[in-house]
C-alpha cells in the first residue's frame, strides 16, 4: 500500500524491483535485508520505526529512538504506569475488554456484549488465509533481537492480568 500511495503522489519515483516486493519474511530475515534486520541500538531513519510498541509508549526523547534498548524499555514502562489506566492486548481481547469496562465504564460499559455479538464476523475478516509459515529458526532470530520488546509486551500483559484479578476478586462483606 505504501508504494502505491507513493507512486500516486510522486509519479516520477521508480517502483521497487518486483522480486523485492514478492520476498517473504523468512527470506528477508535470513538474507539480512535492512528492513528485516533488527539490530539493538540502531536508529531507523525515514518514515519511522513501526516495528515495536515501546516506541509508541516511550515518546520522542532521544532514548526512545534506538531499537530494543533498556532506556526505551524503562521509559515505556514508566509511561504505561503513569499515563494509562489500561493497556490491553489483542491476543486476550476478553480480558482487555473486561478491564476496560471496569476501569473506564464511562466509555466502555457494555463493550463485552457488543464484542461478543461481532466476534464471529471479526475473526473471519481479520484472518490472513495466505500467511506463509515461518520456521522456528527465523522466529528464534527475531525473538533474540526483540528481547526488550518481548519484555515490554509481557510487562503490559502481566499488568492487564493483575488489573483483571483486582476487579474480579469477590470482596468480603464485613459484618457490622
Amino acid at each position: 500500500w505504501y508504494f502505491v500511495e507513493r507512486k500516486a503522489a510522486f509519479p516520477d519515483l521508480p517502483l521497487p524491483h518486483p522480486a523485492w516486493l514478492k520476498k517473504d519474511f523468512e527470506t528477508c530475515v535470513l538474507s539480512g535485508d535492512q528492513e528485516c534486520t533488527y539490530t539493538q541500538g540502531v536508529t531507523v531513519e525515514g518514515i519511522g520505526d513501526h516495528r515495536r510498541q515501546s516506541l509508541f509508549f516511550c515518546g520522542h526523547a532521544y532514548e526512545c529512538t534506538p531499537f530494543n534498548t533498556i532506556g526505551a524499555l524503562e521509559r515505556a514502562k514508566f509511561a504505561v504506569e503513569s499515563q494509562y489506566a489500561v493497556v490491553g492486548v489483542l491476543e486476550d481481547m476478553n480480558t482487555t475488554l473486561s478491564v476496560f469496562e471496569k476501569y473506564i465504564p464511562r466509555f466502555f460499559e457494555g463493550v463485552r456484549e457488543i464484542y461478543q455479538t461481532s466476534a464471529e464476523y471479526l475473526t473471519k475478516i481479520n484472518k490472513n488465509n495466505f500467511k506463509p509459515p515461518v520456521s522456528e529458526k527465523v522466529k528464534d532470530i527475531v525473538r533474540h533481537n526483540f528481547t526488550n520488546e518481548i519484555e515490554f509486551y509481557q510487562f503490559c500483559l502481566q499488568r492487564l492480568h493483575k488489573q483483571y484479578l483486582a476487579t474480579h476478586i469477590p470482596q468480603k462483606i464485613l459484618a457490622p
